[in-house]
């Protein structure tokens, strides 16, 4: 899928729901990275998707930049930090200039109490349940999964699966 975004999206499709214990996660390339902005813009996995598209709507993604960072962000329905924001990692690749290719893999796992954020098969960030589904924040682990771009964004997804762990 060649996605080229204007504003910041997530796209879902209701079919796709993930409960329990799973792993989601698909590989991202930027052909050109930066083609579109003029410094970098993150890309990723949604997880938890909650009342979509409505006021009360609840997720949580974790997204790469091209620079060599990440984050993990939510919204319920309010926004929400789970860490600093273009927080490092050596993890994440970093392309080697701006209209370089630059590719990531992105996975988020429920693994019982906890929910971890993998980068190119290292983990970058890992919560405890209990601090995510919580007040302000999520209403479930369970829920919709799908796909977030930040805006002005050129890349291209493959391999977008759903396993149960």
């Amino acid at each position: 899928m060649h996605v080229t975004t204007g504003p910041a999206v997530t796209y879902w499709n209701p079919a796709n729901q993930a409960s329990g214990k799973y792993t989601v996660k698909a590989t991202f390339k930027e052909p050109k990275f930066m083609n579109l902005n003029s410094h970098p813009h993150p890309h990723g996995i949604m997880i938890a998707g909650n009342d979509l598209g409505t006021a009360k709507q609840s997720f949580l993604y974790c997204s790469a930049y091209g620079s060599g960072n990440f984050i993990v962000r939510g919204f319920g329905p309010e926004p929400f930090q789970m860490n600093g924001r273009r927080e490092p990692n050596a993890a994440i690749a970093k392309a080697a200039a701006p209209g370089e290719p630059v590719t990531q893999e992105i996975a988020l796992s429920v693994k019982g109490d906890k929910l971890e954020c993998a980068i190119n098969g290292t983990v970058v960030g890992s919560y405890d349940k209990s601090t995510v589904v919580t007040a302000g924040k999520l209403t479930s682990i369970d829920g919709v999964y799908g796909l977030r771009f930040a805006h002005n964004t050129d890349v291209i997804v493959t391999g977008l699966t759903m396993r149960k762990n």
